[in-house]
């Protein structure tokens, strides 16, 4: 089990002792991440990267390949960097700071730091580049964080932002003036862009005197779920260690975990293949409105960080490439395999940095009510919780709950939309009004057009399952092997081959290192042992009898797995298949079977696809623009009958006759 971590409030304070205005005016001296002679401005960091042997090598060659001028190129450069580099203006930054916290307080959040953590990074900070690695579960993310760094007197980062943001009036050039700098979604066909963007990342890294702060998953993760990471800006922030210019960089992940996500009703929607909203200024303007309400505390725990030099030690840093200019050294195909080690690692550094929420525990519990079909009164509610907080624990989650009562009360109000007791103290989950989906939106939809029922009932489903996903991480590898020792005795072996099959197909669903499974898997067995889940007679495994946490365990998987099984069922009936057919087939299918509403989210659907092309039951192929599967036969009927032998047998009712869910008229309509 994780240590417990102190948390500390970092909000609160500005209403108490030191008001906002004069908190965001004091003087600020802040610790800068890399203590050189000289520090570089944005403005010189540009001109640097403009007149780098790299950017001019790279001119010489695309002016030979191209035909067109060095002059024209070099322009081009300039105005990439133009439109990329980031700026600080400390007018701005407090202007922004003190906006930051008058909608902190409008939205009666908490922000809840590991402040040891941080504290113990700022004393080891000026030696060396450091490098925030955020999860990124809502735009709140980015902003707390430079809050944060503010607030401990920590240079601003250099944060990575999306074009979304670029193209926003006013908000744009604010945030680039609180050191935001943008990169486009793809640079595919833009080599000098690429070029451009790569030797500016990597100047950030060795020449400028603050933290680089990106988000390693590459945009927000609807499911409140790691996901894979993204290695591209990796890669570009590591280049100067492999080329010598820093003698070590220091990666630090950061876990975000939230009472409420702003976002979780948009989410939601896209979940069922509603399409996302355009960032823009008017939108941002018009959703003031709707923060004025409770959301909740965020918490910000620093994972263990990562020297890179200790990780990397016992290798080879000399390389055919150590033979050129620093400049022009590329990573090699080993660098980049540690790359993405380091990556993978980091992912694991936030999971295991998750904070279990008091959210998360209670989505838990109205989740197995609802599977259950038996609605909780007020002073069961509570026991559940706590039984709930003791499972997390004992699967090494942290959890930073003091008073469960206070803290269910708490919840309760800030999820009134989505929660609320009935007149008997009953927990029960909201539903809306029938869902109006207008023909502008129905003619956008990227999935299949789901009966305005449907909608209704599954929305909040799916908003629920958003809490339960992030601790899932904890909970998947003992279930699986519980799933597999229910169909009937076994051994280790048989076991462990049917447990690693089963992981690959919902890989990526569930991230996770190759590297580490065995390890895991076998802490599985010794906590299904331990707790009675499962029971081990000289070598033969069967099931035990702690069923109250094997039906935890059970319906943990059953969305995925039923999923997993929609989309063979599809695709063993198409044999060949567009994926966004797929998509909408699967979606027709949980509709039409009327499966647990988490079946509907295109993106499980998705995931399903990638795990049965990773067990090489499905190969790919693209016609235009389009990604094409097909069966492999054998391998999809191996998949077919491993799959079907975990399917729980749990019949939950998921439309108006499940007592837990209850009508409470809300104007819906989209």
């Amino acid at each position: 089990m994780i240590d417990k971590v102190q948390f500390v409030d970092i909000i609160e304070p500005r209403n108490k002792q030191f008001g906002i205005f004069k908190f965001m005016t004091r003087p600020w001296h802040p610790k800068k991440s890399l203590i050189m002679d000289t520090s570089c401005t944005p403005e010189e960091i540009k001109e640097i990267v403009a007149r780098s042997t790299y950017i001019d090598s790279f001119i010489e060659a695309e002016s030979v390949r191209s035909g067109v001028h060095k002059e024209q190129l070099m322009k081009q450069v300039r105005e990439h960097l133009e439109e990329m580099g980031l700026d600080k203006k400390m007018h701005v930054i407090r202007w922004m700071g003190i906006v930051f916290l008058k909608i902190s307080f409008m939205m009666r959040i908490g922000i809840f730091v590991n402040e040891a953590a941080i504290l113990k990074l700022k004393e080891q900070m000026g030696t060396n580049p450091i490098i925030f690695l955020p999860t990124h579960r809502s735009y709140a993310d980015f902003c707390v964080l430079t809050y944060l760094c503010y607030h401990y007197d920590i240079e601003l980062p250099a944060v990575a932002a999306g074009m979304d943001f670029y193209s926003m009036a006013v908000v744009g050039q604010r945030m680039r003036e609180t050191g935001a700098f943008y990169i486009r979604r793809t640079m595919v066909g833009a080599p000098l862009y690429a070029a451009t963007l790569k030797q500016y990342v990597r100047t950030l890294v060795a020449k400028y005197h603050a933290p680089l702060e990106f988000f390693i998953e590459g945009t927000r993760s609807r499911s409140n779920k790691s996901l894979p990471p993204k290695y591209g800006m990796l890669s570009m922030s590591l280049m100067g260690y492999f080329a010598g210019e820093v003698s070590d960089i220091t990666i630090v992940p950061v876990n975000f975990s939230y009472d409420r996500i702003m976002e979780q009703v948009l989410f939601a929607y896209e979940h069922i293949g509603v399409p996302k909203p355009k960032e823009s200024t008017g939108g941002f303007l018009k959703s003031l409105r709707s923060l004025n309400d409770h959301f909740g505390n965020i918490y910000v725990n620093f994972g263990t960080q990562i020297s890179l030099k200790e990780f990397l030690k016992g290798t080879n840093l000399v390389t055919n490439e150590s033979l050129k200019p620093a400049s022009l050294q590329q990573l090699t195909t080993e660098q980049l395999s540690q790359v993405r080690d380091i990556a993978d690692e980091v992912v694991v550094l936030q999971q295991n940095s998750a904070v279990a929420t008091i959210s998360n525990l209670l989505a838990f519990v109205l989740m197995d009510s609802l599977m259950k079909c038996e609605v909780l009164d007020y002073e069961c509610l509570l026991l559940e919780v706590e039984w709930m907080m003791e499972v997390l624990s004992g699967l090494g989650a942290s959890v930073y709950e003091k008073d469960i009562k206070n803290s269910v009360d708490r919840i309760l109000v800030v999820h009134h939309k989505m929660v609320a007791l009935d007149r008997e103290r009953r927990l029960r989950l909201l539903t809306g009004d029938l869902m109006k989906v207008s023909d502008d939106v129905t003619a956008k939809m990227k999935g299949h057009i789901l009966k305005a029922e449907t909608m209704m009932t599954a929305l909040p489903v799916i908003q629920l399952q958003i809490y339960i996903n992030p601790m899932l991480h904890y909970i998947v590898t003992p279930a699986l092997v519980y799933v597999l020792v229910k169909r009937g005795p076994t051994n280790k072996d048989t076991l462990a081959n049917d447990y690693h099959r089963l992981r690959k197909l919902l890989k990526h669903e569930f991230f996770y290192v190759a590297r580490t499974e065995k390890e895991i898997f076998n802490k599985a067995i010794d906590y299904c042992t331990t707790q009675g889940v499962i029971v081990n007679k000289e070598g033969t495994m069967s099931a035990g009898d702690a069923h109250r946490l094997q039906f935890l365990l059970e319906w943990a998987l059953l969305p995925f797995l039923t999923t997993l099984k929609l989309c063979m069922d599809v695709m063993t009936e198409k044999k060949r298949c567009e994926h966004a057919q797929v998509l909408k087939r699967v979606q027709a299918a949980a509709e039409r079977a009327a499966q647990h509403p988490y079946c509907l989210s295109l993106e499980c659907a998705a995931s399903g696809l990638r795990g049965l092309l990773a067990a090489a039951a499905l190969r790919t192929h693209k016609t235009g623009s389009e990604n094409v599967y097909e069966v492999v036969p054998p391998a999809m009927e191996g998949c077919r009958q491993l799959v079907n032998s975990v399917l729980s047998e749990i019949n939950a009712v998921w439309g108006r006759n499940n007592p837990v869910l209850l009508h409470a008229p809300l104007p819906s309509r989209l």
